[in-house]
């Protein structure tokens, strides 16, 4: 059968599905700033996923109608992109990859097309972000556009796009993401213990194994730095450039030296067992080094948990009840205002109202708090008070982690000027040991910045630090990995990766959990009032129910469990889309947030 032939076929087959295409043309509407609300549950049948096709071009389409058509037929489901290269020309049909870079624009913001020669349109836009090739979901900056040109050619007597620009891959509506591309996670081995830490990334659902297995075989990304590594062989690639699934076992053929250490070997298959599990169709893996099956002794293959091959389970610290400080006394935190009458003391010392930005240990029996001149911080463990030793000026708001150490930002002095992060080894009890020196936190991008807040995420190994120019203007979230050294202590920080760059004003910082973080902001451009927003690693955003006296944030436990202090001396607490009052609250304390 000839290319024209079979070019034939693919717009018959996609001509009868117009209809389709039209009916879910009424859903583009749909925007992405209305927030969600839970509904009630349903039951049923497996729920389909939506399918979209696009019609081919139609006789005698200008250039417009053209760039516009292939754009739309982009977005066609499950990687059939057929539609799409009926809009192009055979040579351009050769160099055109779908699987590159994905551009996100709003569907409420038409795009724009343009002739700048007779045959040459221009494409452009405003973007709203755009996914690379390793599956890195980048937010835009607020006005951000993109512009890109097509040449053309006529093919018997039809306008066909004879040049795709090199790079160009998709552009899709921020409505159609979640139809197109789901957020996954990779798994690496953290540097100081065995452990696995998530990164999220974002990959269309078809051949997602291959998709998966392809990503996990490359170095983890920047941001994690010395706090991770691949026990993967460094540079091994997938032999067939795929992995093959039958009857629910995903076997993984990859080249590149066969690991001999067995503690290594069981880390290579927690790494890849966890993340192609993610993908419903498989249920156990095998996996092949230069056709040597990675064998462990007493382990039947397929392997199906991270348990079968001996790797250990994340340790669980326990936490004590989270608290709230009511003038000089703290207090267990209620669950409803109607306890506010008859507070429960919760046994800690009083903490003078002049010391502020409080923060609880793991246990609950520590609470950290920044001086009243902001140039230092105190302990009060047991009944008494004890002064942090002198490390900065301009003290940021401290933090537990649960491996006994007490973070907080500030400024040096004199030869330490350019130091902005320290921790306190907290784990010996003041009131028996002298209490350690501060120790500084390499991070040279944090130079000439102040640091707010620094947050340890649940397992230590990201830290989220809200921090802003000397002045206090600029202030940002960044996510970066911590290296610690051989006794846990954090030694330095990795490149940052900035989230929620569409925010402004942000204030408050709060893991909801090893992947995301909760920070009170603004939209930018907008009128909205200050909110809680869901930062994740992966880059989504979502806004939550507006708080306009919101000051300072933390969580019980996840999203739903999310805590606000207001400028009015109240805190509140969330109850769906709505907010429940939890009465007077000056400070809330949760452990090692």
């Amino acid at each position: 059968m000839t290319t024209q032939r079979r070019r034939g076929h693919r717009l018959a087959r996609a001509g009868a599905l117009v209809v389709v295409a039209t009916l879910l043309s009424a859903c583009g509407g749909i925007g992405t700033s209305t927030p969600v609300q839970p509904g009630l549950e349903v039951r049923g049948g497996d729920v389909q996923p939506v399918r979209a096709f696009f019609p081919p071009p139609a006789k005698g389409a200008s250039q417009r109608d053209i760039v516009l058509g292939f754009v739309r037929a982009g977005a066609a489901s499950d990687g059939n992109f057929d539609t799409a290269r009926s809009f192009l020309t055979e040579d351009a049909d050769k160099g055109w990859v779908p699987e590159g870079e994905v551009v996100l624009y709003s569907a409420t913001t038409p795009l724009s097309v343009t002739n700048r020669t007779p045959d040459v349109a221009v494409l452009s836009g405003p973007v709203e972000a755009s996914i690379g090739t390793d599956g890195r979901y980048v937010k835009a900056a607020g006005g951000a556009a993109r512009r890109v040109e097509f040449q053309f050619a006529r093919i018997n007597g039809e306008w066909r796009i004879s040049n795709v620009p090199k790079g160009f891959g998709r552009w899709i509506t921020t409505s159609d993401l979640g139809r197109l591309l789901q957020p996954y996670s990779l798994h690496y081995l953290a540097s100081d213990r065995r452990a696995l830490v998530p990164d999220r990334r974002w990959f269309p659902p078809d051949h997602l194994a291959t998709r998966l297995a392809r990503a996990q075989l490359g170095d983890p990304p920047a941001y994690l730095g010395d706090a991770v590594r691949n026990d993967i062989p460094r540079g091994a690639r997938l032999t067939a450039d795929s992995v093959s699934v039958t009857d629910g076992v995903a076997r993984v053929d990859i080249t590149g030296q066969v690991p001999t250490d067995k503690t290594q070997r069981e880390n290579v298959w927690a790494q890849l067992v966890s993340t192609l599990l993610q993908d419903p169709q498989v249920q156990g893996v095998t996996i092949r080094v230069r056709d040597v099956t990675l064998e462990l002794p007493d382990v039947d293959l397929p392997v199906r948990t991270i348990d079968q091959v001996g790797f250990p389970a994340p340790p669980v610290v326990p936490l004590g009840r989270p608290m709230i400080r009511r003038g000089e006394s703290i207090y267990l935190l209620p669950s409803t205002s109607f306890v506010d009458k008859d507070p429960r003391r919760s046994g800690n010392v009083d903490v003078r109202e002049d010391f502020h930005s409080l923060a609880l240990s793991a246990d609950g029996t520590d609470i950290a708090a920044v001086d009243p001149d902001g140039g230092g911080l105190s302990r009060f463990h047991g009944t008494n008070r004890y002064d942090m030793p002198f490390f900065g000026t301009k003290v940021g708001h401290p933090t537990y982690d649960t491996r006994s150490f007490l973070w907080a930002g500030g400024i040096g002095l004199d030869e330490d000027s350019a130091k902005r992060l320290w921790t306190f080894s907290v784990a010996a009890d003041p009131a028996k040991e002298r209490q350690t020196a501060a120790v500084a936190v390499a991070a040279g991008w944090l130079a000439k910045r102040r640091v707010v807040e620094a947050k340890p995420s649940p397992s230590g190994d990201r830290v989220a630090i809200l921090h802003t120019a000397e002045n206090g203007t600029d202030a940002q979230v960044a996510v970066t990995g911590v290296a610690r050294d051989a006794g846990g202590r954090p030694v330095r920080l990795a490149e940052p990766l900035r989230l929620g760059s569409t925010l402004v004003d942000p204030a408050g910082l709060v893991w909801l959990s090893n992947t995301s973080v909760a920070t009170l902001a603004r939209r930018a451009g907008t009128t909205e009032q200050r909110r809680p927003y869901v930062l994740s690693i992966d880059g989504e955003e979502q806004g939550l129910g507006e708080t306009r006296k919101g000051i300072s944030i933390t969580s019980a436990g996840g999203e739903r469990d999310i805590l606000v202090t207001n400028s009015d001396g109240t805190v509140i607490s969330r109850a769906g889309q709505q907010w429940l009052s939890l009465g007077q609250g000056t400070d809330v304390l949760v452990p090692t947030r």
